[in-house]
């Protein structure tokens, strides 16, 4: 077993991972240690929010849009407006990624979630999504579509030094 564990680089949004199995064995010095993360620890990655991927497939084939997102929940927050592709695929499955990395280090993780989105339709729902997350597009103009994403499944890796 491998353990060990780094400072959080909370600028990079990078959090050590302690105690955790490696997948592969450590036999250099410059080694990397490769970690499984369990659904807990993926949620607790992208609490904070930030910039990840919807993935999705279209008429033109799959596309990867990046959005600024908040959690809430075990659910994932974006905005959108109404004319946008993300729109038109809101009722769909989708996959959302979010990842953070430390190219000087060679550290950072990886978030995968696959699940089912829908827009918020609900007025109460909307008002309690814009109280409680402050959500804020960053793109300009009316945004006004806000879409969750439920998750069936959630997978992460995390890389640090060995």
């Amino acid at each position: 077993m491998t353990t060990g564990s780094t400072p959080a680089n909370s600028r990079d949004g990078l959090r050590a991972v302690p105690n955790r199995e490696s997948l592969a064995p450590a036999p250099a010095a410059h080694e990397r240690a490769l970690w499984t993360l369990g659904p807990a620890e993926c949620f607790d990655l992208l609490e904070p929010g930030g910039v990840g991927r919807v993935g999705f497939a279209s008429a033109d084939g799959i596309m990867m849009l990046p959005v600024n997102f908040a959690v809430t929940g075990k659910t994932i927050i974006f905005r959108t407006a109404p004319d946008t592709l993300l729109a038109v695929y809101a009722d769909a499955r989708v996959s959302f990624e979010v990842d953070r990395f430390d190219e000087a280090l060679h550290e950072g993780w990886s978030v995968l979630a696959q699940g089912h989105a829908h827009k918020v339709t609900d007025e109460r729902e909307v008002e309690h999504l814009e109280n409680g997350t402050h959500l804020e597009p960053w793109a300009a103009g009316a945004r006004d579509v806000y879409v969750r994403i439920t998750p069936t499944q959630i997978s992460g890796r995390h890389i640090q030094p060995g």
